[in-house]
């Protein structure tokens, strides 16, 4: 076995060498970038040289079955499995999705079947500025009272795409699909540990609370879980292929704050996963 393991300094997250991502990647190795993915929700392999084709090869590491997002236009030309994000221009239309979410997200958590895990791979980055925000939702609830851990047991949250209004969904281009219900706690299938599952951007209220109550509950755990400890900013590097697990973490992106002028671009893949329990 080649690959080696290192964890950030953090809290969270790890660095993984030796592994050439273009090559198929099986057997031990690929149970230690799996295994890595696990323990540290976040992992991170550097100076990659991939295809669209190797990416979604990559991506099957965490799971099977890959999902195309719901904006089609993104879609990547070769294969469907691929999102692009990017700010470029080219030929007067946008080369890719210029705002990939600079909120506090977790993604698909709109549908009853999230994303088990999210891919990306940068293909050009600036030297400052669209850096990635993580939080960790795992550390958060362990952090939490007693007292709240057992009031926000059982409770269920609203989540909907269009909770934040977009010209996508207000221009009929996009439809979004229905609200669904999910736990507020959510136990993660293969390890066992327990999150606070939420995606401030998406849930519209908690269910069984009054509307006040709701807002009140919900802006108590937001709170919570964005102290500075239980989050960490990722600067990206060209290259750079980021995997994380969407059942312990949340994210933001900060391309809202990113010049223009500075070309950035990423592709995504997201794999897909199962009910939430």
């Amino acid at each position: 076995m080649t690959v080696t393991v290192k964890p950030l300094k953090d809290g969270f997250g790890a660095e993984i060498a030796g592994i050439d991502l273009s090559r198929p990647v099986g057997g031990e190795d690929r149970d230690a970038v799996y295994g890595a993915f696990l323990d540290h929700h976040l992992i991170i392999i550097r100076g990659q040289a991939l295809s669209a084709e190797q990416v979604t090869a990559a991506a099957r590491i965490f799971g099977d079955k890959l999902e195309p997002h719901l904006f089609e236009h993104f879609h990547h030309p070769d294969t469907p499995l691929i999102m692009v994000l990017s700010n470029r221009v080219e030929d007067g239309k946008p080369k890719g999705m210029a705002d990939a979410g600079s909120f506090w997200h977790t993604d698909v958590s709109y549908k009853p079947n999230p994303a088990k895990a999210t891919m990306l791979y940068a293909l050009e980055v600036p030297d400052d500025g669209g850096d990635t925000l993580f939080c960790n939702l795992t550390a958060a609830y362990e952090a939490l009272p007693e007292a709240m851990k057992s009031r926000l047991d059982g409770l269920r949250a609203v989540h909907d795409y269009a909770y934040l209004p977009r010209d996508v969904f207000t221009s009929g281009k996009v439809t979004p699909p229905p609200d669904c219900s999910q736990p507020l706690i959510r136990t993660h299938p293969e390890t066992g540990l327990k999150a606070i599952y939420i995606s401030p951007a998406y849930i519209v209220r908690i269910e069984g609370l009054a509307d006040d109550d709701s807002e009140a509950l919900k802006k108590e755990i937001y709170d919570h879980c964005l102290h500075d400890r239980f989050r960490m900013r990722f600067k990206w590097r060209t290259g750079d292929v980021v995997a994380w697990d969407n059942a312990a973490l949340m994210h933001s992106a900060t391309t809202k704050e990113l010049d223009p002028a500075k070309p950035r671009t990423l592709w995504r893949a997201t794999i897909s996963g199962g009910p939430v329990f």
